[in-house]
């Protein structure tokens, strides 16, 4: 059974699967916009419009108030907003960065999955997450092993 959990957790189609699901609604009172110092991907949409928008994803969660690292769901959010966005944007990419500290500053290198305007998806077969602690994790070195995607300039 513990082998059934870990390919669920390790396997990018279940992220590409739950970013498909409807999420609740927020109503937002606050007009306090948190941008995040850490963050494993970035998912940059060039909007028809002319703009460029720049998402970073939220890589901490907390469960029994007790801080941990899940970036399983933190992707699964920003596919999540690029379906959002479909039909309105030219290209949607989804970088990640591959430094440990995963800073914003850090240079995005990987990408993991991209759509263009005509809705053609890529995706980057090599991701896969492990679970260190209580922490999910993109295994970044089977990324950096197994991706063919090229990394940007």
């Amino acid at each position: 059974m513990s082998t059934q959990i870990g390919d669920l957790l390790n396997d990018f189609r279940s992220a590409i699967d739950k970013s498909q699901q409807q999420s609740r609604e927020y109503n937002k009172t606050s007009k306090y916009i948190y941008k995040p110092n850490e963050a494993r991907y970035k998912l940059v949409i060039w909007f028809k419009d002319g703009n460029k928008r720049v998402y970073y994803s939220y890589d901490h969660q907390y469960h029994n108030k007790e801080k941990h690292i899940d970036e399983h769901t933190s992707l699964m959010k920003l596919l999540k907003l690029m379906g959002k966005h479909m039909g309105a944007f030219k290209n949607a990419i989804i970088y990640a960065t591959e430094d440990p500290e995963r800073k914003v500053t850090s240079k995005y290198t990987y990408i993991i999955a991209s759509t263009n305007i005509l809705g053609h998806t890529t995706k980057n077969k090599a991701v896969r997450f492990v679970v260190v602690n209580k922490d999910n994790l993109l295994n970044l070195k089977h990324l950096e092993l197994y991706s063919v995607n090229e990394k940007p300039n």
